[in-house]
């Protein structure tokens, strides 16, 4: 870790490969259970889907490759530097056969175009075979074309000026669209997302502004809710009949008046939008209401274009709570997406202002990425900053943001780098006296000994059981350092002895399958990231998994591992492991596993519970949130402690089953619906004190109107988040280690019979008197003041009996 003086900053703003993770488990579950020995009942249906011959065979022993120029060295030392280079010697092989081809047609007066085309063909077909044998999964491909973040080389104080990283984001955007490909840019953030044919990736990476080039980061996701009713609904919606209120303000909380933003991955390529509707599970709009529901797809795609339930669950969920809410869905892939739904549904322009009352009160996303930010709560030095902005300016609008906590927790491993005054040291998994461990082995469960399938027949079953891991740690650009630990993360798996007339030429052992190998020498643009997704082949296979798995899905089974090498000499990091997909580590640490933004102090975050019996889901990841820079956190930060509260998971969908929607994917859209009921009550119990705008008003009228609705806003949602929080630590809420804890936060959220008083006791608190009309100095007699009330409201919300 470089320090560098304050008279130069540097910018490492990068974004590396993988993608965001799945929030939900369900699926998971029903893939172990059939990936038996052959004959088991998945057997038959199991080539009859989609069925191909997968990725092509590698060499039994993996050369990383190197860089050959400067282009190629922004590619990293991984995946798409391999088949940059492979694809590179194929169509020098191709062009020597398409020169006797030609050769040969000329003599004959075959035509020329028709030669045209096969060459075409060919060179399509070579790149799809390249990114085959770099074991690139499909979700980063169409067709020869790879997803790709393209990494600006900004300095610092380039980035933080909006106007400047615009301009500069828009120049290459245009450059690249002007040689047909299609790029969108992240607001706010030093990155690109661009769709790059693999034959002109090494061009672009040699673009002056490229600093570095890697797969995208993009998003994936991993009958009436039986968590609503584990979370006691009934005592909420029965809130909006409270006795002090005005009569014409009464009636059951159910989300009238308000709007609700949903931000994840939906399906409809069956009509499954209109069977839901139908069904009376989703909101739909009908001459009584034309904008009930406002769906926006991704740009050329049609809404749910991916066939994911996942948001079409969640939004089952939302809808069960507050029916009467009207609704806005975005569909969402990756960063840009993402930060672009955020400033719509909060009416903030590309730069983040308020463009006026926000569309939607309440934002709510049961998605998040690992390992793509410094984890310290900000998006400092990396390609989220964009996110992260848009959600702070989102709440300083008066929206009220959620976030899925994560399914990390079983996922991820942190630790100090193992020490040394030398380069090129590996790092040491095994924190006992006793040993020492290098490698961080991959398990898919207790069932299957180790192994995980390899040589996939089918798309699905590779698409499901790739391979992927990321790596990170606290070395991220900011105005007084430069990113120069260079780490390397090596996937390794496990390579039967080689034996000759029989005598062991080569003994068992493990060995490279692939790297990331992304240079960090304090050069702009860079990020303390390395990141692997690999589809493993047949050729990974081992004859210590042999009869593990279906040989009618599988070509057999391989082990695999993680190696992480520390590059630079006495370099002393805070390092982080998320592994992504099916598998678990052998070595793991349940806290500090938040994904990204769940970090932010801007969201709610939500943690897991089972709905049957409340009890911590194992995987929902736990806080802290990390120390400034992604260093090792002393306790819980001031003023963002994480996760903040938790709800339910194992519910009923129709998109799912029963029982089936699992994950904080689950719990996170109960708590936005239960938050923007709590919304529609404290404005009914603020309805006196709502900003009128006079008659025939002047502009300067108008911009005090629109600064006091703001600020309401932003009272509104804080009084509302301290409710919900009171509620959660009260009425036997308060679950696992007394008081506020890394796993469950304040607590459950599930209303009790004083929860009225919560509410009350938040509105009645001095943060938010602006909300409640003046009272007269002196009292009239009998009239108690406010902190009296908020006294005796607090006392009867912390005395709740559990329900």
């Amino acid at each position: 870790m470089k320090k560098i003086p304050s008279n130069k900053t540097f910018a490492v703003l990068g974004l590396v490969a993988a993608c965001a993770t799945v929030l939900m488990w369900s699926r998971q579950d029903a893939q172990q259970q059939s990936l038996g020995a052959p004959g088991d009942a998945f057997a038959a249906s199991s080539r009859a889907s989609g069925s191909f011959g997968g990725a092509s065979l590698r060499s039994v022993a993996h050369a990383a490759p190197t860089p050959r120029n400067d282009a190629q060295a922004k590619l990293g030392g991984g995946q798409l530097l391999e088949a940059v280079q492979w694809l590179a010697q194929t169509q020098a092989a191709n062009a020597s056969s398409s020169t006797a081809a030609t050769t040969g047609a000329a003599a004959s007066g075959s035509s020329g175009s028709a030669q045209g085309a096969a060459k075409q063909a060919i060179s399509a077909a070579a790149q799809i075979a390249a990114l085959d044998r770099a074991g690139i999964p499909r979700r980063f491909r169409e067709g020869e074309k790879v997803k790709v973040n393209l990494d600006l080389a900004l300095s610092f104080e380039d980035v933080q000026n909006p106007s400047l990283l615009d301009r500069a984001t828009s120049t290459l955007r245009e450059t690249l669209l002007a040689a047909g490909m299609q790029a969108t840019q992240v607001n706010g953030s030093p990155v690109l997302e661009a769709l790059v044919p693999l034959a002109k990736l090494e061009w672009v990476a040699g673009l002056q502004s490229v600093a570095q080039v890697s797969l995208m980061k993009m998003s994936q996701t991993a009958v009436f809710s039986d968590g609503a009713t584990a979370s006691n609904i009934d005592h909420l919606r029965t809130l909006g009949n409270y006795d002090q209120l005005a009569e014409n303000l009464r009636r059951d909380l159910r989300g009238e008046s308000l709007n609700i933003a949903i931000i994840d991955h939906f399906g409809n390529l069956n009509g499954e939008v209109a069977a839901l509707q139908a069904a009376g599970e989703w909101p739909r709009n009908t001459a009584a209401e034309p904008n009930k529901i406002t769906m926006r797809a991704l740009q050329g795609q049609a809404f749910g274009h991916r066939g994911a339930a996942h948001g079409n669950a969640v939004t089952e969920i939302v809808y069960d709570i507050a029916p009467a809410a009207s609704f806005r869905v975005y569909d969402s892939s990756g960063a840009a997406d993402w930060v672009s739904a955020v400033q719509d549904a909060a009416n903030l322009d590309a730069q983040n202002v308020s463009q006026g009352e926000p569309r939607s009160q309440v934002i709510t996303a049961s998605l998040g990425f690992d390992l793509y930010g410094p984890g310290d709560g900000t998006g400092t030095g990396s390609g989220l900053k964009g996110l992260y902005d848009a959600i702070e300016a989102a709440t300083r609008n008066g929206v009220l943001v959620l976030n899925a906590a994560g399914n990390e927790a079983q996922k991820h491993w942190d630790g100090n780098s193992t020490a040394g005054a030398v380069a090129n040291v590996r790092q040491d998994f095994d924190l006992s006296a006793a040993g020492v461990d290098t490698v961080n082995r991959l398990n898919l469960g207790a069932d299957f000994g180790g192994c995980i399938p390899v040589g996939a027949f089918s798309a699905e079953d590779q698409d499901d059981f790739e391979v992927s891991a990321t790596l990170g740690w606290n070395d991220w650009t900011n105005a007084n350092n430069l990113t120069d630990a260079d780490y390397r993360l090596e996937l390794v798996r496990w390579a039967d002895a080689v034996r000759r007339n029989g005598r062991v030429i080569t003994p068992a052992g493990w060995v490279v399958a692939t790297q990331s190998d992304e240079l960090q020498n304090g050069g702009a643009g860079q990020t303390p990231l390395e990141g692997v997704s690999f589809i493993p082949s047949a050729a990974t296979r081992t004859a210590e998994c042999n009869g593990v798995f279906n040989a009618n899905r599988f070509a057999g089974g391989g082990k695999f591992g993680l190696r992480v090498v520390r590059k630079t000499a006495g370099a002393n990091n805070f390092l982080r492991l998320m592994i992504g997909g099916y598998y678990t580590p052998q070595y793991a640490q349940a806290e500090r596993s938040l994904v990204h933004p769940a970090d932010s102090a801007s969201v709610i975050t939500v943690a897991a519970l089972d709905a049957a019996t409340s009890n911590l889901e194992a995987y929902s990841s736990r806080g802290p949130v990390l120390a400034a820079g992604g260093a090792r956190p002393n306790g819980q930060a001031v003023g963002n402690a994480k996760p903040d509260m938790a709800n339910f998971a194992n519910v009923d969908t129709v998109s799912y089953g029963d029982n089936e929607f699992n994950g904080t994917s689950s719990a996170t859209p109960h708590v936005a619906a239960l938050a923007l009921l709590g919304l529609q009550h404290q404005r009914q119990l603020t309805n006196a004190t709502v900003p009128v705008l006079p008659a025939n008003p002047t502009e300067q009228q108008r911009a005090a109107h629109a600064l006091a609705l703001r600020q309401r806003n932003v009272s509104l949602a804080g009084s509302v988040q301290d409710s919900l929080t009171y509620v959660a630590g009260t009425g036997g809420n308060d679950l696992g280690v007394a008081g506020f804890d890394s796993s469950y936060g304040t607590g459950r959220l599930k209303f009790h019979a004083q929860s009225q008083a919560c509410f009350l006791s938040a509105l009645y608190d001095p943060a938010y008197r602006g909300l409640l009309p003046a009272q007269a100095n002196p009292l009239p007699a009998g009239q108690k003041s406010y902190d009296v009330l908020h006294g005796e409201n607090d006392t009867a919300c912390s005395d709740a009996v559990a329900q």
